[in-house]
């Protein structure tokens, strides 16, 4: 072999070792995935093959994106770089790719589509399947890159909800990144009784307050027969203190600060909500009159969006699927509650006099066996006792039943914070008025008188006065 002939095989082999011996991407510009290093056939020596070589090309192409973005960071410094990915109209934004960031404890630094939570901490954020995405993404961004997958609201289609890979980069004590969505035919139609469709449903809504306004947006969502209502969803607002804003077929607890609010189960609903509108957006599980079923207590499923100092929400029922409910049996909580909540809802529709005339008809329709609706004014005064006709007008505020409980008081305070129940004792017409343990359910009409109706439980007990 001469030397020219030698020199041609060396510079063969140096070529075809170069096409096969890779090295391996510098950190935080590539993904975090695991390869293993195989020799080359022709020299031997170990080749790292290159990650994005395995990727789809949107996941290519969300790479670039993510590895400009921290680039651009490193050479700009936070500051411009976190107003740059803030920037809807900016160069950071490609279709459905945008640029996100956050700090290693999980607080928003920019999501251009949702401004109104930058500075929010949303460590505690799950998707729709309790998926943990953001401690997903600070658990990537500490390996120094990794992608991570979950379901979140799309943007660029009318937010609906879709599953989404994305990618992220650590920058030291914070981290950018941003995802791909991948459609499903499917999830444009879902039915609004469904996690997905709920979420799609509410995110709209949040949109629609983006673009018009708070004061615009409220006034929209507590219109009964607005485009926010759809059957028996609804939007709903509060602000962080568990003030109402909106409640289009509640409108006398506009106003009404409902921090402790209780369903028939205990849950104190409006902290759960605030809980999850703190985190960005959430899920909680509550019991509530549905509208659209005659206002029966009903299982309800909701969803909620932070709007920074206020949040909204809705949710769908799943008494119509769920064949163990039953709610029309006023010896049940669920039942007696949903007696109370009808007729609040006939004593707003009528008019307070010829209700209280409804209510004081024993043979009517809120007076069966020994479930009947009574009404007081916040004075304690009786207003409707189809049994006692003859304490219209008498003030209960002082009654105390067997054990000293000033029950007429405990019902006024819960009838002020949306309603509850109460134990006490009572006359039973049923049994030739003895006095019997009862359980009752209290409710606000329109803030100048409340109501109620009780079921009597089995075990006779002492004295009453009311």
């Amino acid at each position: 072999m001469d030397r020219r002939h030698a020199l041609f095989v060396i510079l063969l082999i140096a070529a075809l070792c170069a096409a096969g011996c890779t090295t391996a991407p510098q950190a935080n510009t590539t993904p975090t995935t695991s390869v293993t290093a195989t020799p080359c056939a022709v020299c031997g020596v170990n080749a790292t093959p290159n990650p994005l070589a395995n990727l789809t090309v949107d996941e290519q192409r969300l790479v670039a994106l993510v590895s400009e973005a921290a680039a651009y960071a490193r050479s700009n410094g936070r500051g411009r770089a976190l107003a740059a990915f803030n920037d809807r109209n900016g160069s950071f934004i490609r279709g459905d790719l945008y640029v996100f960031a956050y700090d290693m404890n999980g607080t928003v630094l920019a999501l251009p589509f949702q401004p109104e939570i930058i500075g929010t901490n949303r460590s505690g954020a799950v998707d729709l399947n309790g998926a943990t995405y953001i401690q997903d993404a600070v658990r990537a961004a500490r390996n120094g890159s990794g992608f991570f997958r979950y379901h979140y609201p799309n943007p660029a289609r009318n937010f609906t909800v879709e599953q989404k890979t994305s990618y992220v980069i650590d920058l030291g004590d914070w981290f950018v990144g941003a995802g791909v969505y991948t459609p499903d035919p499917a999830a444009a139609t879902a039915p609004l009784r469904s996690r997905s469709g709920l979420v799609t449903f509410v995110e709209q809504a949040a949109a629609y307050a983006r673009a018009n306004g708070k004061d615009n947006a409220i006034l929209a969502f507590n219109n009964p027969n607005g485009s926010f209502v759809e059957d028996d969803l609804y939007v709903f607002a509060y602000d962080m203190n568990g003030t109402t804003l909106a409640l289009p077929f509640q409108h006398e607890l506009i106003g009404v600060n409902r921090s402790d609010a209780a369903d028939i189960r205990g849950t104190k609903f409006i902290k759960a909500a605030v809980s999850a509108a703190k985190n960005g957006s959430g899920f909680y599980e509550l019991w509530y009159p549905n509208p659209a079923d005659e206002y029966a207590v009903e299982p309800k499923t909701c969803y909620v969006v932070g709007m920074g100092d206020w949040y909204l929400g809705s949710g769908f029922y799943t008494a119509r699927t769920n064949a163990s409910v039953n709610v029309s049996a006023p010896t049940t909580k669920e039942g007696l509650a949903t007696l109370v909540e009808k007729a609040a809802a006939h004593a707003r529709a009528r008019g307070r006099e010829a209700a209280l005339g409804d209510f004081n008809n024993r043979t009517g329709p809120f007076a069966s066996g020994d479930a009947y609706v009574y009404a007081l004014d916040y004075n304690g005064t009786a207003l409707a006792l189809p049994f006692q006709p003859e304490k219209i007008g008498t003030s209960f505020l002082n009654a105390t039943d067997s054990t000293g409980q000033y029950y007429t008081r405990a019902e006024i305070e819960l009838a002020r914070n949306g309603g509850g129940f109460v134990y006490y004792d009572y006359p039973n017409p049923e049994h030739g008025m003895s006095i019997e343990p009862k359980m009752s359910y209290v409710k606000d009409v329109d803030g100048r008188y409340w109501i109620g109706a009780g079921a009597y439980l089995p075990v006779v007990n002492a004295t009453a006065t009311r």
